[in-house]
């Protein structure tokens, strides 16, 4: 399984992101199978985030694009973060004083300890920081 950040997503719309080409990269590796992924994760503040930084430096029509994309995707599996998470979520953002992380950060990690998942398509080091494999 395979978790995708905001930053993945952004990079990959974003011809002008500094990762654009190595996430364009990894994501044909999946497409033809050199890096083999069962399961592609996000969430749903991961798609609020998202969207909200593609309408800020691309456009309100740019993101309107992306977001159908997203959310139409078979391959994505959305989750919802709901109380469920968001308590583990509200406790890992309290204990992590010492790193400054963002909440939705939180949410996803709340997610990937639930769901045992170890690699994240991102480009945030807050991921490697607190234990899980970036990937490209």
């Amino acid at each position: 399984m395979l978790f995708v950040d905001t930053s993945a997503f952004l990079a990959l719309v974003n011809e002008k992101d500094n990762n654009h080409l190595a996430a364009a990269s990894f994501l044909e590796e999946i497409k033809n199978g050199k890096v083999r992924i069962k399961k592609i994760i996000t969430s749903d503040y991961i798609i609020d985030e998202t969207l909200t930084r593609i309408r800020y430096a691309m456009g309100h029509k740019e993101a309107v694009y992306w977001g159908q994309d997203i959310l139409s995707s078979k391959v994505i599996e959305k989750v919802d973060v709901g109380r469920e998470l968001f308590e583990p979520a509200w406790e890992l953002f309290k204990t992590y004083e010492d790193k400054k992380l963002s909440f939705t950060d939180c949410t996803s990690f709340a997610i990937m300890k639930k769901r045992g998942i170890e690699k994240v398509f991102s480009f945030d080091d807050d991921f490697e920081r607190v234990g899980f494999k970036l990937l490209p």
